[in-house]
């Protein structure tokens, strides 16, 4: 008898936006189920995407017997004959009933196919994987069904499989493990080594042989993982006390000498107090960092190094429902005990009423409060009576905006639990800018008003589809009684979601520009990229693992990336053997440039040949990249570099020696006599000293003598509020307190030039320049009246590689070393966003990125404030940029590393969330389950007859974190409210994430991923090192306190309750257990 399950999900929606869909009808439908044989159940889903029931997505589960899933078929359009087409997911299992082939998908009908004609048609669409179109798991024989092989899809990997092996430790070699514990006097203790056979040893092998040790003990915590091999092995050590409390994590360069000052140098260390709160936490190199705690385990108050000295505080105050409702600065000797009193802020009747005209007061806090940093309300519109915030659809000139709306005078229940404005403080100043959001009724930002630094307000008007994309979306910019100008996206979608045209609109233009165009190939990945609408396509090509192979564009650049084959060193693991471009640009007559790179055994990059010609062998060694040496934590210790010093001659320009004092670095050394020809990037020894660069008690640099910088000044987040240079010379900077850059004014002797960013608005000296496109380029002003266009041609990691205008004629080309310098061969700069996409500030001879969280310099490969998120990467020093491979990595907003070209099949993301009514877990919840949850999940992970699935989720959950929205907002809670309106602010001008639809750093959409494609999350395994990837999300489980610094401990915000269901770890745990399951 045929089992079946068909679901219809319907949707109500205002508008109905312009997206093609499939001509599948009720009659077609009925006969497609009923060509499936008997013996299969299946699940048919039909989603509508629009009034018209014609239009539809639809998608069938089939299913065995025994309810596992054979295939997943979506549909994605017709053929010419007019039958509707799907991609089928295959799924083949063991004797066993065990996952053993996922193979490729392949595109025929929307119909039942058999196994047999699946795998001809993924033969036939993937001949160049040869025999192997599929992912194949072997398990071990035995009960516990555990994973010793997995092999990636293709003939190439037929002999380089991924390898776990289950040994247990022994003390010699690899296998040894030092014993740590924690005395009676709470002393760090070391003695000796485990016993033989104490501790159960995960050895992880990638595809390309380097192994990832991960040693266990009895209650399922893990003691250490161990990377690398030989001489290169570096270990991180978790000592835990008595009550299963993580006390101290020991990086690499501890390397088992437990000194005072080695603890203080490179340890994460952790205190409790007696109900098991973590109140204090140290940082390597840094200062500790003090909690304190109500009665409801609640940081009430957080203090830093930097704070220590003023004695001051950070308060964070939360309403009666949890949410977060007040941050400051507060100041007192010592800190109070609130172990007692449970802090509470609520609403006044008016907004100048409360604490410091916060429109709130707080009960069982009785100490004076210095500073608001950010106020946010709730549930209505009482908090402003400034009209200028109010909803209206004054001056726009569209009919396609929503005026149904919660406000003031149009109260509705749905408004409660949501977050309907803030006030947010200039730092280093007295102004607080106060914004808006509305809603629909289906709690969708339809609309937000803000005040900006510059004395004017921005608004910003939100459109969707029937579906719930968003449609279209209108930005307003005025500063004090300027002129007010408008920008307008609107956004097409393909049947199946894919985005496919965006266009964009300068202050009511009569024709929008065709500002991007994308088609896809039958997997759905792009094929074709269009900016601008002037006919320059990149064309992209995958191999069988999705990775970028190559892209090309017929006017400007053609770029090749080599994975496992020819002219490099061929690597099986996800990392680049070479990269080539080619130019049209140049004066070289096509001929290839590029690299040819190499890896240490912790796949951190070592060397960067460069060459040209057909095979890179020509013209070596012109702009060369090696680094000669690391310590053990990755810190770089010997750095050269080539390149042009002289109009055709080309030599050392770089020999660089880096001194170390921990992670912070003393001195450099060059000790290249040539200096690099031209304006390019290379290192100024501008002075011989033992102690040229020092830090912080937060561990930010604060002097530079090299730059002839003699201090530097942070704000409260750590960003900086002033750069001071020895002759006199500054740089001023003005933040908001939820981290977003307002100005930046450079005092260059004579010269001084104020820039302001308004959004994606940037003012320079009070006129409008430019207006950044979403990382696609930007709009140029002659005056308020007079406009030009200029795109962004960029490679796979988002480095803006040429610059072309509306006649498409290049304006600029850029090629970059490895780290981020820019090679002479480049051509005059026409604009600042460089390498990443990242704003690059050369004057004064600064050169540093500015990421958003963090500046960076390419010329040393290193940032200049510790990583905020450092404890999500234990075994990496906190100054080292993308773990030292910047060719397969990036940080979008100096916070996360992120691997790319992406290599998992990503969802599509627009920057608007639902900000709903949610209570974020405390520090103390989440420490909690770091001590419990993370020891029982380390038992299911070594010991489940599922461990595919393990694999799977824990791979997926990494990259899930890198880029999805749900960890987009984890990691930006601290500048979270005015970005959720316009996240592409000129100082974080390119994030993967925080585009129209989940976007590559290119730009491009990332390959949708459906949620309930398990098939898919398992595919994962083939992409990405297995080891690696358990040791980092054991080294996240692990950590006591993820939200990692004391301000965005305190600012941790409602976001949505789709969002966070639960707090990180429980997260994970819950996840995977379910799977389990």
């Amino acid at each position: 008898m045929k089992n079946h399950i068909s679901l219809f999900i319907f949707a109500i929606a205002l508008l109905s936006g312009p997206v093609s869909a499939n001509d599948l009808s009720m009659t077609a439908v009925k006969d497609t189920l009923a060509s499936i044989p008997g013996e299969h159940n299946y699940i048919y889903v039909r989603t509508p995407l629009g009034e018209d029931e014609e239009k539809n997505y639809d998608e069938i589960t089939f299913y065995d017997g025994l309810g596992r899933e054979l295939d997943f078929a979506q549909s994605y359009g017709a053929d010419r004959a007019g039958a509707i087409m799907a991609h089928h997911h295959l799924i083949e299992y063991d004797s066993l009933g065990r996952k053993e082939k996922q193979w490729l998908s392949t595109n025929t009908s929307f119909s039942y196919m058999s196994p047999e004609d699946l795998k001809g048609g993924v033969l036939w669409d993937y001949h160049d994987a040869g025999k192997r179109s599929y992912l194949q798991t072997n398990y071990e024989s035995s009960p516990l069904n555990r994973i010793t092989e997995q092999y990636g899809v293709g003939d190439a990997w037929g002999d380089h499989p991924a390898r776990m092996e289950y040994l247990t430790n022994i003390p010699a070699d690899s296998l040894r493990c030092s014993f740590y514990f924690i005395d009676d006097n709470d002393s760090l203790i070391r003695r000796g080594d485990y016993r033989s056979g104490e501790l159960q040893v995960t050895k992880a092998t990638d595809e390309d042989g380097k192994p990832t040790y991960t040693f266990v003990d009895k209650q399922g915590r893990t003691l250490l993982t161990r990377l690398g091999r030989g001489n290169q092995q570096a270990d991180t050590y978790f000592v835990f006390d008595r009550f299963g409390r993580i006390r101290y994590v020991l990086p690499p360069m501890i390397n088992d000498e437990i000194s005072a000052g080695n603890l203080d140098l490179y340890a994460y260390q952790y205190l409790y107090d007696s109900f098991g709160r973590c109140i204090s936490k140290k940082l390597p190199g840094c200062a500790a960092i003090g909690y304190v705690y109500d009665k409801a385990d609640r940081v009430i108050l957080s203090q830093n190094g930097n704070q220590s000295q003023k004695k001051e505080w950070t308060f964070t105050f939360y309403d009666n429902q949890g949410r977060l409702a007040l941050t400051g600065l507060c100041s007192f000797n010592d800190p109070p005990s609130l172990d007692n009193s449970i802090v509470r802020a609520y609403r006044t009747t008016s907004e100048k009423d409360g604490v410091l005209h916060s429109g709130y007061e707080v009960e069982h806090f009785p100490y004076t409060l210095s500073s608001l940093l950010q106020v946010n309300y709730y549930d209505d519109y009482n908090f402003t009576t400034d009209t200028q915030l109010a909803f209206g659809l004054e001056k726009i000139g569209k009919v396609q905006y929503d005026s149904l709306y919660i406000n003031r005078e149009a109260s509705l229940i749905s408004a409660q639990g949501r977050l309907t404005g803030t006030k947010i403080k200039v730092l280093d100043d007295e102004r607080y800018l106060t914004s808006a959001l509305y809603y629909d009724y289906k709690g969708r930002i339809i609309q937000g008003r803000s005040q900006n630094h510059l004395g004017g307000y921005d608004t910003d008007f939100y459109s969707y589809t029937y579906t719930g994309k968003l449609f279209a979306r209108l930005h307003t910019y005025q500063i004090g009684n300027g002129k007010r100008h408008m920008e307008e996206y609107t956004y097409e979608y393909l049947a199946d979601g894919e985005l496919r045209d965006v266009y964009h609109r300068v202050d009511n233009a009569y024709r929008a520009n065709h500002l991007l165009y994308y088609t896809y190939d039958n997997a759905r990945r792009v094929f074709l990229k269009d900016v601008g609408g002037l006919g320059a396509y990149t064309m992209y090509t995958y191999d069988v693992r999705d990775q970028v192979i190559k892209t090309m564009c017929r006017f400007f650049l053609s770029e090749e990336i080599s994975y496992n084959a020819s002219p490099g060193i061929p690597c099986y693991n996800g990392n680049i053997s070479s990269l080539a471009w080619r130019s049209e640009e140049d004066d070289t007559d096509g001929i290839s440039k590029g690299y040819r790179f190499a890896y240490d055994s912790m796949n951190r990059m070592t060397d960067a040949c460069y060459g040209e010609g057909e095979n890179l062998t020509g013209n070596l060694n012109c702009y060369d990249e090696q680094v000669t040496s690391f310590d053990k934590n990755g810190n770089i210790l010997g750095l050269c570099r080539n390149g042009a010093v002289g109009p055709a001659s080309f030599g050392a320009i770089d020999s660089l020696n880096l001194s170390y004092q921990g992670n912070h670095l003393l001195n450099v050394t060059d000790h290249a006599k040539n200096n690099m020809y031209g304006s390019t990037t290379d290192f100024k020894d501008g002075i011989r000293s033992s102690a040229e660069y020092a830090y912080d008690l937060n561990g930010n640099l604060i002097q530079d003598l090299n730059k002839g910088i003699s201090r530097i000044r942070y704000n409260c987040l750590n960003l900086p509020s002033a750069i001071e240079f020895t002759d006199g010379r500054t740089i001023s900077y003005l933040y908001s307190a939820d981290g977003t850059k307002l100005e930046v004014i450079h005092a260059m002797g004579d010269s001084i030039t104020t820039t302001d960013y308004c959004g994606k608005a940037i003012y320079e000296n009070g006129s409008l320049d430019k207006i950044l496109l979403d990382g696609e380029g930007f709009v140029s002003f002659a005056d308020d009246v007079s406009y030009s266009y200029h795109f962004f041609l960029k490679d796979y990691l988002g480095n803006v590689r040429v610059v072309y205008n509306e006649d498409r004629e290049a304006e600029e080309v850029n090629h970059y070393y490895p780290f981020g310098g820019i090679l002479a061969s480049s051509t005059p700069s026409v604009q600042l966003y460089k390498y990443n996409g990242k704003e690059l500030d050369r004057k004064g001879g600064l050169d540093w990125y500015d990421y958003g969280a963090r500046m960076y310099d390419p010329v040393l490969g290193r940032w200049h404030v510790a990583d905020p998120m450092s404890e999500k990467n234990y075994s990496i020093t906190p100054y080292g940029y993308c773990l030292n491979n910047p060719v397969k990595h990036i940080d979008p907003d100096g916070k996360q590393v992120i691997p790319v070209p992406s290599p998992l099949p990503l969802p599509f993301y627009y920057p608007l969330t639902n900000t709903q009514s949610y209570r974020l877990p405390s520090d103390q919840q989440i420490m909690r389950h770091t001590s419990g949850k993370f020891a029982e999940l380390g038992q299911i992970i070594n010991h489940t007859p599922k461990m595919s699935y393990a694999f799977g989720t824990l791979l997926f959950y990494q990259a899930k974190n890198a880029i999805s929205p749900e960890y987009e907002h984890q990691r930006k809670r601290d500048r979270r409210n005015k970005e959720g309106l316009d996240r592409n602010q000129a100082n974080v001008a390119e994030s993967i994430d925080t585009n129209v639809s989940g976007m590559m750093p290119n730009g491009d959409p990332a390959p949708k991923r459906d949620p309930k494609d398990k098939k898919r999350i398992i595919k994962v395994g083939k992409k990405v090192i297995i080891g690696l990837a358990i040791d980092r999300t054991y080294m996240e489980l692990t950590n006591p306190d993820p939200t990692q610094d004391a301000y965005e401990t305190h600012t941790n915000q409602v976001e949505g309750r789709e969002e966070y269901s639960t707090d990180y770890v429980g997260d994970i745990y819950n996840w995977i257990k379910k799977l389990f399951e």
